[in-house]
């Protein structure tokens, strides 16, 4: 039973999935990096604090997952730049490992209560 990811005839249409994905992961990555940037600073600052404590527990599982997505797809365009027709591995091995530490994000983001 192979665990491969077989490139073939639509390997052109899934790289271009997969470019667009990372364009609009990078667009949410940093649009969410801000707010979560601005929340920081406002909470540090006392301005609207039970607002920002709000935004920042909101905001880390979505951030999380965005830049998991972001810097996966674009570990998955860098390995797979030069491969046209040969079985590749990398798609599933990369995805497993975004999926782990997502997980992880997830279970200590739930697990251990926040101090704010």
């Amino acid at each position: 039973m192979k665990f491969y990811v077989k490139i073939g005839p639509d390997s052109k249409r899934n790289m271009e999935t997969t470019k667009k994905i990372h364009e609009v992961s990078a667009s949410l990555f940093f649009l969410l990096a801000f707010g979560s940037m601005f929340a920081a600073l406002a909470f540090r600052n006392d301005y609207w604090p039970s607002l920002m404590i709000f935004a920042m527990r909101l905001l880390d599982i979505p951030f999380a997952a965005l830049a998991l997505l972001y810097g996966g797809s674009g570990l998955y365009l860098q390995v797979n730049e030069a491969k046209d027709d040969s079985d590749s591995p990398w798609g599933i091995l990369i995805f497993a490992i975004c999926l782990i530490l997502f997980g992880a994000v997830v279970f200590v983001n739930l697990a251990f209560q926040s101090k704010l």
